[in-house]
């Protein structure tokens, strides 16, 4: 079972704004404004309410704003959302159990018009979203964006299902099939790890009833779906060549993604740093290479292949942002792409890479050894049959 995530703080709710919830919970249909006033919010980062633009807003420079006591898992949430010159993301929390571990759909304003102008991604145990994990269809769209003036923002919550609607558009913008199950109801507004500033204003909820659960999909044939992941070792502390005594470390169960994959940002509190550059700002791929550069993390994913008989079987995989991964304590491959280092930005491929697995007849160990610096901590693994 997914683990049950933190639940927001549930703080004393200013008097008006407690008796506006009351007076909607019986007519879902009316819509209830969430007051720019500071005992309305709890914060990750430094937040003021001020005019801007000729309107009341509330400013956060980075991390996420939820506000306070509200809870929404069904229904439409609206705002109005400007961008400085200086913002880079700017965005919705919602289903969220925490400050950090929340749900998020957002805009990258510098890539307006382009695939990557909206963006889906949970953003858990960090307020970074793991955008290199959910991208492409179902998690990104475009969009023209501007700097310096108001734009509309709506999405509406429909069990599984939520569709975005960016500025003036009257047809989704993005339609994401099946959000991630964050265990919240908390909603807010995002303005993400690496910050620069963001406006809000006119943030207003919409409930709607409840839904029937979806069903879970069968994961795809051959997943490897039985882990255990260690806690989190400093990429200082790295060493891809050999393994460490995993007994020494400290496991926890867990399961895939309905994708087939492990979310490892579920787990385990994600970093949000940056590759090793020289004095001119280009990347030292030598130092990425190695695995062992400041600010990055390890955890170490652990399952047993038990074979009838000795031999070869073809394993794929993919991985956030690095990988070793090893066969009875040998390594066999080695593999780097935090965005960056190679063309493109990085994303988390669903197929492109396999290895050969020497495996003993019985109980073989495969280990992963899964590095992450920003974007997104995840890997994943198929089987061939025998």
């Amino acid at each position: 079972m997914l683990p049950r995530s933190r639940r927001a703080s549930r703080l004393a709710i200013p008097l008006g704004f407690a008796a506006a919830l009351a007076a909607a919970a019986p007519a879902a249909a009316q819509p209830v404004a969430v007051p720019l006033s500071s005992d309305a919010w709890i914060a990750t980062d430094s937040i003021r309410f001020e005019p801007y633009l000729g309107r009341p807003s509330l400013y956060i420079n980075r991390g996420v704003a939820l506000a306070r006591g509200v809870s929404l898992e069904n229904g439409t949430i609206e705002f109005d959302m400007a961008a400085t010159r200086s913002t880079n993301f700017l965005g919705v929390a919602f289903r969220a159990a925490s400050p950090t571990f929340a749900n998020v759909v957002f805009v990258r304003v510098g890539s307006s018009g382009t695939a990557e102008a909206v963006q889906y991604g949970p953003a858990f145990n960090s307020v970074g979203v793991a955008w290199q994990v959910y991208h492409g269809d179902g998690a990104n769209a475009v969009a023209i964006l501007d700097r310096g003036r108001w734009m509309h923002f709506r999405i509406e919550l429909v069990g599984a299902v939520a569709r975005v609607f960016v500025d003036t558009a009257t047809t989704p913008t993005l339609v994401v099939p099946r959000l991630v199950e964050s265990g919240g109801s908390g909603l807010g507004v995002w303005a993400g790890a690496f910050g620069r500033g963001a406006y809000f204003s006119n943030i207003r909820f919409t409930a709607a009833p409840a839904t029937a659960a979806a069903r879970r999909p069968d994961l795809p044939p051959g997943t490897l779906a039985s882990w255990a992941i260690s806690d989190v070792v400093d990429a200082a502390d790295f060493t891809p060549a050999a393994l460490p005594d995993l007994a020494r470390r400290r496991w926890t169960r867990v399961e895939p993604e309905p994708e087939g994959f492990v979310l490892i940002n579920r787990w385990r509190p994600a970093p949000a740093a940056d590759l090793p550059r020289d004095s001119s700002g280009d990347i030292l791929a030598d130092s990425v290479m190695s695995g062992r550069f400041a600010g990055a993390k390890v955890v170490y994913a652990r399952t047993t292949v038990v074979a009838e008989r000795a031999g070869i079987r073809r394993m794929q995989y993919g991985y956030n942002n690095g990988v070793v991964i090893y066969a009875n304590g040998r390594p066999l491959v080695m593999g780097m792409n935090p965005g960056g280092l190679r063309r493109g930005s990085g994303v988390m491929a669903l197929a492109g890479d396999a290895v050969y697995l020497p495996l003993k007849r019985g109980r073989n160990e495969i280990v992963f050894a899964v590095l992450d610096v920003t974007g997104g901590w995840a890997f994943w693994a198929r089987l061939d049959p025998a």
